[in-house]
Formats: C-alpha cells, sequence, structure tokens
C-alpha cells in the first residue's frame, strides 16, 4: 500500500482546479444565501415555502431548514467548505509560492546572455565597473561569478501573492469566528427606560451575551431641516455595570456609534409611543399612540377619554411639538403645541406636557472584524505590490565586449526604458 506523505497530500490541496472549484462552490453558496432570507423565523419559511407550492418543483421550508439553507453562513458544512478552501490557499503558499519566492532570490548566470530571452546590448568592457555602479543606484541587488554578472531589483511584486492569500486566509477566519462566536441584537426602548441585549436577530452557535452590563437610555431627541423634515435623531446612552453605576456615556446619531471592548450599538431607529398628559386637579395621563404610514409620510394617532366620555382623536407627525385633536367625526377642533393650556369643546382642560418617545438600538459584537479589517489591510497592500516590477539583467564579459540582457516580468515598455537609460549612464561615464 503506497503510503500518504505529508508532501503529497499538500500538493493535492494546492492543486489550482481544486481552489477554483472550492471557490465557484462557495460563490454559488453565498448567491444562494441572498435568495433565501438568513436567520429567520420558522413560521416565516412555512410562509414563504410552503409544501402545497414548492419552489421549483422540490425547494419547500423542509428542505431550506433540514439543509441549514435558512443559516448558511453559520453551518458546520459551509464553515468546513471555508476551511477546506483556506487550506488550498495554504499549501499552495507553502508548497508553490514560497519557494518560488526562495529561486528568485538566488542568482541565475549566463554564459551565453542569449538564453535570458530579454533585451541585448553590447558595451566596451571597460564599462563593466561603470555599469556595475548604475545598477547599484537602481536599486539592483548584484552577484558576480568570475565574468559573469547578475542583478535584479523589485522582489517584492513576487511577493504579491503570497500576500493575497495571507489575506484571503485571514479574511476566513475572521469572517467565520465573527460568524460562530458574534451577535446582534435589535432593541426599541423608551426613553428613561434601562435595558439588556435580550431581542436577538442573529447569532452563531459560540455566541455568549454579556449579562454584567446594563445601558440607560438618558434622553433622545430629533433635529430637522429647515423643510422640516428629519436631519438626524441622537440618543444620551450610559453604559452601566451591576450595580447601576455609570461606566461610559456618550451621545450616539447614524454613523457615530457607542464602542466599548468589542460592543457596537447602533442608532437605527426611533418612534413616538405616547403622549403625556396634564388633565384637571394636576393627574398626570399618558395616551398611546400607534404609528401609520401614507404616501410616504409617518404619522402618530391616538384617541383620549374625558371625564365626561367624550372621545378625541389625537394626531402628531414629528416630534416638533404640533398635535391635531379631532372629533368623533373627523372634525379639526384643535392645534396645540406641547405645554400649551387647552380647553375642549365639553370644557375639560388639559395640557400635552411631553412626547414618549423611543430609540432603536442595533446591538453588535463581532470577534473577527478585527481580522477581516487585518485582511483587507493586506489585500490593498498586495495590489500596491502587484505593480512592482520584477526586472533581471545579465551581463557577460567576452573578450573585447560587455554583453548586456535583461527580462521583465511586467511593463515590458518602462522597461526598456530604464535599461536604455543605464546604458546611456554608462555610455556616458566611460
Amino acid at each position: 500500500m503506497q503510503k500518504i506523505y505529508p508532501a503529497r497530500i499538500l500538493k493535492k490541496l494546492a492543486n489550482l482546479q481544486l481552489a477554483i472549484g472550492l471557490l465557484l462552490t462557495i460563490g454559488i453558496i453565498v448567491a444562494l444565501g441572498t435568495f433565501i432570507e438568513q436567520d429567520q423565523s420558522l413560521i416565516f419559511y412555512k410562509q414563504n415555502y410552503p409544501e402545497t407550492k414548492p419552489i421549483l418543483g422540490f425547494v419547500t421550508w423542509q428542505l431550506i431548514t433540514f439543509l441549514k439553507l435558512d443559516q448558511i453562513y453559520t453551518s458546520w458544512w459551509f464553515i468546513l467548505l471555508l476551511f477546506i478552501f483556506g487550506l488550498s490557499l495554504l499549501s499552495c503558499t507553502l508548497s508553490v509560492q514560497l519557494p518560488a519566492l526562495k529561486r528568485f532570490r538566488r542568482w541565475k548566470f549566463y554564459t551565453n546572455v542569449t538564453k535570458a530571452n530579454g533585451i541585448e546590448k553590447k558595451l566596451p568592457l571597460s564599462t563593466t565597473n561603470s555599469f556595475t555602479y548604475q545598477l547599484h543606484s537602481s536599486n539592483y541587488h548584484i552577484f558576480r561569478q568570475g565574468k559573469k554578472n547578475y542583478a535584479y531589483s523589485g522582489l517584492l511584486g513576487r511577493a504579491g501573492p503570497i500576500v493575497v492569500h495571507a489575506s484571503i486566509i485571514l479574511l476566513l477566519c475572521g469572517s467565520t469566528i465573527g460568524s460562530i462566536s458574534g451577535y446582534m441584537a435589535q432593541e426599541i426602548v423608551p426613553r428613561g427606560e434601562v435595558f439588556h441585549a435580550q431581542n436577538l436577530i442573529k447569532f452563531g452557535s459560540f455566541s455568549t451575551i454579556p449579562q454584567t452590563i446594563s445601558w440607560r437610555v438618558n434622553d433622545f431627541w430629533i433635529t430637522y431641516t429647515e423643510t422640516l423634515k428629519t436631519n438626524q435623531f441622537y440618543s444620551d446612552l450610559s453604559l452601566l455595570d451591576p450595580f447601576g453605576n455609570e461606566i461610559k456615556r456618550k451621545t450616539i446619531f447614524v454613523n457615530e456609534p457607542f464602542v466599548y471592548k468589542g460592543l457596537t450599538l447602533y442608532q437605527t431607529d426611533w418612534d413616538i409611543v405616547g403622549l403625556k398628559v396634564l388633565e384637571k386637579n394636576d393627574v398626570t395621563t399618558q395616551v398611546s399612540l400607534k404609528k401609520i404610514s401614507k404616501n410616504g409620510r409617518k404619522f402618530w394617532f391616538g384617541s383620549i377619554t374625558t371625564p365626561y366620555n367624550r372621545r378625541f382623536s389625537v394626531l402628531t407627525n414629528d416630534l416638533q411639538g404640533n398635535i391635531f385633536l379631532y372629533d368623533e367625526k373627523g372634525i379639526l377642533i384643535k392645534q396645540c403645541k406641547i405645554g400649551e393650556k387647552i380647553l375642549l369643546p365639553d370644557n375639560t382642560n388639559l395640557m400635552f406636557i411631553d412626547f414618549l418617545t423611543s430609540t432603536g438600538l442595533q446591538i453588535k459584537e463581532d470577534p473577527g472584524i478585527r481580522t477581516v479589517y487585518l485582511a483587507f489591510l493586506f489585500l490593498i497592500i498586495s495590489v500596491y505590490a502587484s505593480f512592482i516590477t520584477y526586472s533581471q539583467i545579465w551581463a557577460t564579459e567576452n573578450f573585447k565586449t560587455l554583453a548586456l540582457a535583461g527580462n521583465s516580468n511586467r511593463a515590458v515598455l518602462f522597461f526598456q526604458t530604464e535599461f536604455g537609460k543605464l546604458i546611456n549612464k554608462t555610455s556616458k561615464r566611460k
């Protein structure tokens, strides 16, 4: 029975066809994840992928949940596929690219420079030292063996593919760590309330939710443009320890999150949940409001019943303080602002003293995000490294002449110009 050696395993994993096949498979699966909604409830899949009307004749909610197609990016088989692809890239780096980089660092002497298959020139033998000096001034690494000379520059350009593989491997590691140990929660919290992360919308198999910290919404407000459109909404938040002591406080808004030890809170939404009303004899009550949308605009609608059993409808469309009251027939009877005393048709006195608002916050923890950022940094470096030209120059000393040849892996016209400049400078110093 033939033994399987590590080198043979590396060679099989480093196969280009295998890597392309894995990459194509991963791409198809990721595309599938954009068609099938991820991390939804079982009821959602039963309603949208019923057994009575299977999509394409066979795709039902049972197939989706059985194959984990509703949680593709955290499923064991997808992570295994990423792991094999990462091993393939690592094997290619260790068995092909690193040895190739070592070969590029070694000298290559030719007795006959025509074997270089590049640009060929000749100079007088007396210019050998001058040409060597020009090569050194142009940042070439120079080697000499008898009457044979070799020089190269731009070795970093040959390291570009290695950096690309390293960045992809880091990206796979970071995204996998984030998918299996990170989480995301969405909370709608009234102003003044203390809350924990509990309404999870996405989490991994190894996710842990911190139970020793909590947050308090100190305040919430909105700024408007001159045309009374929403400009920005803000939440003043405090991070609390288990004893209720404030650890950190910050006002957040869209694109300015609250960050603490890997936890990030984003401002995502807002809502008006009610109005605080001051009635006769300084009695304070609350009127609940419900959000409705019409023609792209948002309104909050509720009702208030007076001591004389008269019901009036309450309507507001922003936090500017404008409140509209309607009678049972839908006729506008009053328009007032927060803090303004009003008298209703049944002689009831009241005053709307404040809005009861809630803020929409997204809590996210991704332990692999720094690894992902590092991967993209390496990827950017590899892009710049790929523009560095790897150039080689050979010089053989004959009886009366110095035979020259040069070659480059890219930017041939630029290398020809550079090669010509080296020769011209050498001729001038003769």
